[in-house]
């Protein structure tokens, strides 16, 4: 083996120091623009994301108003509807009301018509009573009272 001086030995860690030393400056830019074209890269992709965020949120919004405006409707259409089955609860107390008024004058006439038929009994008895009493006085004088018989009649003496 040959002895190496030191200045060759220097020279040498010179030689292969400056060569790592390019291999690390060419690794360093090649990592510089990688990060700087992945940095880009994720600019790009954070602004189209942001962008797309933006969007989804305006339409986000939109979509907020129109079931905003939806509730409203129903809302309205739940107000018009208690409104409407408090009226149809009025209505059917004012039906119930009525219906016990009609029970309440078929009543009254039931009563008006049985009242008509008991006077009527009663003023046609009368009526017979009267017939009756009538028919026997006239049958008493009838009896008191005697046709004269033609053949009872005596005939005028003559004079003779």
């Amino acid at each position: 083996m040959n002895d190496i001086r030191r200045e060759e030995f220097n020279a040498r860690i010179e030689t292969i120091e400056a060569r790592m030393d390019a291999r690390i400056s060419e690794v360093s830019t090649k990592i510089d623009t990688g990060v700087n074209e992945l940095s880009t890269k994720i600019d790009t992709r954070v602004r189209e994301v942001s962008a797309r965020i933006d969007a989804f949120l305006v339409a986000q919004a939109e979509r907020d108003k129109c079931q905003l405006e939806r509730d409203k409707r129903y809302d309205l259409l739940s107000m018009e509807m208690r409104e409407i089955a408090r009226r149809t609860e009025e209505s059917v107390r004012q039906g119930a009301t009525v219906k016990a008024n009609v029970w309440a004058a078929t009543a009254v006439q039931l009563v008006g018509i049985v009242a008509i038929v008991v006077g009527a009994y009663y003023a046609n008895q009368a009526n017979m009573y009267v017939a009756m009493q009538t028919t026997l006085a006239a049958i008493q004088a009838g009896k008191e009272f005697s046709v004269p018989n033609p053949f009872e009649f005596s005939l005028p003496e003559s004079a003779q």
